[in-house]
């Protein structure tokens, strides 16, 4: 039997982790010294966009709670759910190893009934690890629309010949 080849699923792993944490750092008018129109054009390039908040936080979110968050600067919420996240992995974690070997943890303070102590960890350290995941999703897109509103910026949108709103690719070098 051919056994998987793991390499190749790390090294896309790592490429698409290289690309999520991408700079995304923007440029403020007093940084670059534009002024007038091309401030404000330079100012709507770096509003933070709802729907890549919601998208970063659902898959660098599932690994890195708070991400969504921390693209949409609202570093105090990213940085409880980040905790959140670790404390409800240490929880599974340290639920797992009482699972694992009870009797090491017999008579301590939990009891006789380690086992069931153990497997309660680890179901509310997975309860809690997926709320904060959820609670990500849920408020990033809130959180860019309120970073928008308080420097007050506005998404550029690209419109075709038709005046409707179109998708476009844009790439920072």
């Amino acid at each position: 039997m051919k056994t998987p080849n793991h390499k190749k699923t790390i090294l896309a792993l790592a490429l698409a982790l290289g690309f999520a944490f991408q700079s995304t750092a923007p440029l403020r008018a007093e940084t670059t010294g534009l002024s007038g129109s091309l401030e404000t054009s330079h100012n709507q390039a770096f509003a933070k966009d709802p729907s890549r908040a919601f998208l970063l936080a659902l898959f660098p979110g599932l690994l890195i709670h708070g991400y969504g968050h921390f693209y949409s600067k609202d570093k105090t919420l990213g940085t409880t759910l980040l905790t959140g996240e670790v404390l409800s992995v240490a929880a599974i974690g340290l639920g797992a190893a009482i699972q694992n070997s009870p009797s090491s943890f017999s008579g301590s303070f939990l009891g006789n009934n380690a086992v069931r102590r153990g497997k309660d960890m680890v179901l509310y350290g997975a309860i809690f690890f997926g709320l904060t995941w959820i609670a990500d999703m849920a408020h990033a897109p809130t959180a860019a629309k309120e970073y928008n509103y308080e420097h007050n910026l506005t998404p550029a949108f690209s419109f075709n010949e038709k005046g409707r709103p179109q998708m476009v690719l844009a790439y920072r070098f």
